[in-house]
């Protein structure tokens, strides 16, 4: 399977550094763009033409840096995988880079993990690893309870729950609910369960738990019935 890739760094050197490592990773990897102007990167990305599966962007740029383009691509599409890279340490940018809705981070000479990091963001997967390959040392995947016991306090997220919640973000922002928080409650109204609702919306149910949860508290509710209550007098749905 060819994996369709797209890079920024403004870095001139590094940018073509970047890209003759990735297209050697993987006999499935291909380049299709480079730019050293994150906007550039941006545009790219919501264009059906020009979308690549995976983008990898720097993290500390000029102007527009990696956290900052990534929110943009993700308020705009869930079908690009988004992987950071940096030189410097990991664990400085780790919680940037997680809720800016990317898939992974990892140090631009961890190659076993960059090719992987790839792979998984472009089937909409997060890539976890080790505590030490974060912070640089190569390292592999590894179980959720082994990240615990490293003491990962910050997960990144699949694609698609990464744009619900840079969505959640815009919507908390205006005090409103959004579409998400919106359709859970009414399908709790409906009488579906948490499971139920999941498998309609297509998100882990530990995401519909969420959703319920910003909308009680946006709607100042004492509880699900109490939101759905206030929905409904609202004429929310």
């Amino acid at each position: 399977m060819t994996i369709r890739i797209g890079i920024v760094d403004n870095d001139p050197y590094a940018l073509t550094v970047m890209k003759t490592l990735i297209e050697r990773l993987d006999a499935g990897f291909e380049v299709i763009w480079t730019t050293d102007i994150g906007a550039v990167a941006i545009s790219r990305c919501v264009s059906t033409a020009k979308r690549p599966d995976v983008l990898v962007t720097d993290m500390a740029m000029a102007g527009a840096d990696g956290p900052e383009i990534s929110r943009a691509i993700r308020a705009r599409t869930s079908q690009v995988g988004i992987v950071g890279v940096t030189s410097y340490t990991v664990s400085s940018f780790r919680e940037a880079a997680a809720f800016s809705g990317m898939q992974a981070l990892v140090a631009k000479t961890d190659i076993a993990n960059l090719r992987n990091a790839i792979c998984d963001a472009a089937q909409g997967k997060a890539y976890r690893m080790p505590i030490k390959a974060c912070d640089g040392v190569e390292g592999g995947r590894t179980s959720e309870a082994t990240q615990a016991t490293n003491g990962e306090a910050v997960r990144f997220m699949d694609l698609q729950d990464a744009s619900n919640y840079i969505e959640d973000q815009q919507y908390a922002r205006q005090g409103k609910l959004s579409n998400k928080e919106r359709e859970t409650l009414r399908l709790y109204a409906d009488g579906l369960n948490t499971k139920e609702i999941a498998g309609r919306m297509g998100v882990s149910v530990a995401t519909v738990a969420t959703f319920e949860r910003r909308a009680t508290m946006k709607l100042n509710a004492r509880s699900r019935a109490h939101a759905i209550a206030i929905c409904i007098r609202r004429h929310e749905f």
